[in-house]
């Protein structure tokens, strides 16, 4: 991680020196490994997907995941990703990840704060702009632009529900709600998915 002093692209591609020093070129994962499922979840770096059975990757360089990850603030699915993931890369099961103490509960509490910073770091042409596009009333309209929430547990429900919804789902696709507890590395089922797969 980079300090302050130092630019984190720098950083970067020092991290990338030190990791071809250390690993098997032969070792890399290069060709696509067939796989049926895949985790949607948030970005944020403590979810430790060891927690469902996704492996790190070792240190020589290898890995031998077929599940494919989507990361995304709060978890929130993208649909260009479910799109390729289905029709392209063969996923028929998505199990999507919140988790506790999410950015996403932050940014619904703290909606104000993002608004200040808006005002600060965005010119007036381009705030309007953005306003515009969110609409009035505006910090009511931007929680939901955000998908910001108050309960991860009730968030995943209403993902759920909203990705089976989406014209392009197939009924067969089993889509799970999961939640994460950071404090524990709990996961909890919210939605099982296989109840409502193939659900006319």
């Amino acid at each position: 991680m980079s300090d302050s002093s130092e630019p984190w692209l720098d950083a970067v591609l020092q991290a990338n020196a030190r990791f071809r020093e250390r690993i098997r070129p032969e070792g890399l994962p290069v060709q696509r490994a067939p796989g049926t499922v895949a985790v949607i979840t948030c970005m944020d770096p403590r979810v430790n997907l060891e927690a469902i059975g996704i492996p790190q990757f070792a240190a020589d360089g290898g890995g031998n995941s077929a599940i494919r990850v989507i990361r995304t603030i709060g978890g929130m699915a993208d649909t260009r990703s479910l799109v390729i993931g289905m029709f392209l890369a063969g996923v028929r099961e998505f199990a999507v990840l919140m988790h506790t103490d999410c950015g996403c509960c932050l940014a619904y509490s703290r909606v104000g704060t993002i608004m200040e910073n808006m005002e600060k770091r965005l010119d007036p042409d381009r705030l309007r702009a953005f306003r515009d596009t969110v609409g009035e009333p505006f910090r009511e309209n931007l929680r939901t632009w955000l998908k910001a929430f108050e309960d991860p547990r009730d968030a995943v429900q209403q993902e759920v529900a909203d990705i089976r919804a989406l014209p392009f789902m197939p009924r067969d696709v089993a889509v799970h709600g999961l939640v994460y507890e950071l404090s524990s590395g709990r996961v909890e089922v919210v939605v099982n998915g296989y109840e409502h797969a193939s659900e006319a």
